[in-house]
Formats: C-alpha cells, structure tokens, sequence
C-alpha cells in the first residue's frame, strides 16, 4: 500500500514537471518566433496583396533617411506600439485635400530595445492602404527611439528640392484641408532666411515663458510666426531641416554640450529630464536651440480667431497616454476644420513675429 503511494506521487511530480517544461518551451518558442519575425523583416521588402509595402532593408537607424522617390507632399508618420491611435490618425490622413498633387505616406514603426515590434501596431499599419499614393511600412532595424523617429526619418534629396514633409506623431488627427495649408505657407515664406516651418498646432497655441499665455493675434491676420517649435504636425523647411540634422548628429556626440536656451520653459523641463535620466524623451529641445541660434521662427495658424470659434483647428492632439503622458487627457479643446476659405491663405508679406512671452518683436 506504501508502495502504491510512493508511486502515486512520484507520477504526479513528473506530471507538474512535465508541465513545467513544456510550457517553458511553448514560451521560449514564442520569443524566438517574434525574434524570428523581426529578423525575417529586415531581409528585404515585400508586397502584401493590395496592403502597404513593408521594408527594413534599405536603412540605418541613426542615419536621415532618403528616399528614392520625390513627391509634392510626403506624410511621416512616426508610431511604436498605440495601434489604435495610428489608426485614428490614418482615417484622418486618408481625407486630406492634396488639390492633384503627388504624395507618399511613410508610416515608422520603432521597435524596443531588444529589437522586438508591437505585432499589432505592425498588422495595422500594413493593413492601411492610403487612398492618395503609395503606403510604405518602416520597421526601424534598431531601437530609436523619439529622437531618431522624428530627426532621422526624412531628409530631402538635395537642398534645392520642392518636396514638402509633414511629420506627425499618432496621437495626432488632421483637418482635411491640413496641406492646403501648408503648401501655401511654404509658398509665401518659404524663401524667408528666418523661416524654419509650419506648425499645424491649432488646440493649445501658448507661450514658452513660464507664463504660458495664449499666442494671439487680430482677427484680420491669419497667421503669425513665434520662436517655438510646434510638434503636433510640423512641416521644416527643406533646407533648414538637412542643416538641423547635419548640426544635431555633430553636437549630440559631444558630452558636455547641452542645448539650454536660457529663460524659457522648456530647458527647465529638459534639465529636470537630465537629472532624471531622460533627457532622450525631449528632442525638440535641440530643434529649439538650434532654431534660437540660427534666430528661427516658426508658422502657426490664426483661424481659431479669424473664425471666432473653437471648430477651426488644422489639427488636434488627442493626448494619449504615452511618453509624457501618464493617463488619457482631453482631446475636445477644439474641433477640426471642415469649411474653406481662400481668405484662409490669404497672408501677409509683413507677417507678425512673436517673443517667447507673446509679445511681437520685429526680428529674433
């Protein structure tokens, strides 16, 4: 009877570590499978049906990136792992205005430090099929992260080339008439030696003082220029954005450099990252001293005032949770534009120039 028993137990102990081990395979193979399919990506590219082009290949991470393509307008899209986000963002692209002209939309996927993809973020974007040009599906081949997302993901083929970019994080949704906008922008103050891009923020326009006060302007002008960056949908000037990439590849290898502009927000914000050990987390920081040193402003829109009303916004931030974002915030500040106007484009020579606090000032 002892015997039986020993037995029983025995056969029981087996069973649980028989258990124990093929689960422990089960899990080792799934890793490896999705190692496995990261490898199998950067072995070329490939065509999926009617769906997007996917490619690892042909690029470098930490490198600008040029494409072999030219077009009128290119749509970058940077994203990791908020599959629901991009694809809100997609619809909203899917819409856009481009009045026949060509276009291209490249959709940047990072993966993380151990080089592994969100699978679903990947699925989504291979499955979106852009209705106004060719879909092309970058998996970076390294971890980037948000600095390489948005410095290295385009560069225009020459200094000259009249190829317009708008690159876009995807928590971001646009106005269908977004390019209307920006093409005309680049038209009118493109050749300004203080130009560096336009800005689609439109929710929140505020300044960078420490004051935040909100960036206004007269109903009878539609846009104005302000030394901040604005990253909810910014388009660089051709030019400008090949010399920001050549300056900050040089400077950020110099470890005692740190691009501080003094008296305004965000270097405090930047410092506090710093001493925090994450000061990977804020790249704009340097567009924003490069642009303080080369004396640059930016464009913004005007609309929400020329209107009189919150429904004139050429894009919105929905806010979602992510980098610096802790829990979901709002995201009805304003609503999308959905009427035109010609008067919209319709800008100054003498366009309004703004000092950090809001303030215009005749030159940088």
């Amino acid at each position: 009877m002892v015997w039986l028993k020993q037995k029983f137990v025995i056969g029981v102990l087996i069973f649980v570590v028989s258990l124990c081990f093929l689960a422990y395979v089960y899990q080792w193979t799934g890793d490896q499978s999705e190692k496995t399919q990261v490898q199998l990506e950067s072995t070329g590219k490939h065509r999926n049906g009617d769906k997007s082009e996917t490619t690892r290949a042909d690029y470098v991470t930490g490198k600008p990136y040029v494409y072999d393509d030219e077009v009128d307008f290119r749509v970058i899209v940077i994203t990791y792992n908020r599959d629901q986000s991009l694809m809100k963002l997609l619809r909203t692209i899917d819409e856009l205005e481009l009045d026949g002209d060509t276009a291209a939309l490249e959709i940047w996927i990072d993966v993380n430090k151990e080089g592994i993809f969100h699978n679903k973020t990947v699925s989504e974007a291979r499955s979106f099929r852009w209705k106004k040009g060719p879909t092309r599906v970058h998996i970076q081949t390294s971890h980037a992260g948000i600095y390489g997302q948005w410095i290295d993901t385009w560069r225009p083929r020459d200094r000259d080339s009249k190829e317009l970019a708008l690159i876009l994080e995807d928590d971001i949704s646009l106005s269908k008439y977004a390019y209307r906008w920006i093409k005309a922008v680049h038209r009118t103050y493109g050749s300004y030696p203080d130009f560096a891009g336009s800005s689609l923020t439109s929710d929140e326009q505020k300044s960078h003082d420490g004051s935040f006060r909100v960036l206004h302007r007269p109903k009878n002008e539609t846009v104005f220029m302000y030394k901040c960056i604005g990253t909810w949908g910014f388009s660089p000037r051709t030019s400008m954005w090949a010399d920001f990439q050549d300056w900050y590849h040089e400077h950020s290898t110099k470890k005692d450099f740190h691009p501080y502009v003094p008296k305004i927000v965000t270097t405090e914000w930047y410092r506090s990252f710093e001493a925090s050990g994450k000061a990977d987390s804020m790249w704009e920081q340097w567009f924003i001293y490069y642009a303080y040193k080369e004396k640059l402003f930016t464009v913004y829109n005007n609309l929400k005032t020329v209107n009189g009303d919150d429904k004139s916004c050429l894009c919105i931030n929905r806010r979602e949770v992510g980098l610096h974002v802790g829990s979901k915030g709002r995201e009805d500040y304003c609503s999308l534009l959905d009427t035109w106007k010609d008067e919209f484009v319709s800008f100054p020579d003498r366009i309004t120039r703004l000092d950090w606090n809001g303030d215009a000032v005749e030159k940088y």
